[in-house]
């Protein structure tokens, strides 16, 4: 299975807010669009970094609601795992569990395709998996 059935599935819509966003706008966007990271963009619009859920609570953690006050680029991380829309999913949740991050933009010929999420292979790989449950079970109906 590939990273592009995910994305067909799910939908390929990525989310970006500008890196001078406020944290609290983005916190309200990742609350309002239901998602847990978001792709930072510089003003040229060229993806600069990732900003998650965790990001916020890190900072507001350290610093209470003073870090609500700083900008997206403060607390963004800068170096960006990235992957294609043909790697597998099971090579993709290796580098995810290896580096302990749970979202990864998906990139084909430097074009932002989309963006997939640990939930997004857990799922895909739970539908593999029923999947060949119903077979199993057409073959012992079959057998019988």
């Amino acid at each position: 299975m590939r990273l592009s059935d995910i994305l067909a599935s799910k939908g390929s819509e990525v989310v970006t807010i500008p890196q001078t966003a406020g944290i609290e706008a983005a916190a309200r966007v990742l609350r309002d669009r239901k998602f847990g990271a978001l792709i930072v963009v510089d003003a040229s619009g060229k993806m600069a970094g990732i900003m998650s859920e965790r990001d916020i609570i890190r900072i507001v953690g350290d610093l209470g609601g003073k870090g609500l006050s700083l900008q997206v680029q403060d607390i963004m991380t800068r170096t960006i795992r990235t992957c294609k829309s043909t790697d597998s999913v099971e090579a993709m949740m290796e580098i995810m569990a290896k580096f302990r991050i749970r979202h990864v933009p998906v990139v084909d010929d430097g074009v932002l395709v989309g963006l997939v999420s640990q939930t997004d292979l857990i799922k895909q790989q739970l539908a593999e998996l029923d999947d060949q449950a119903q077979v199993m079970r057409n073959i012992n109906i079959a057998k019988k």
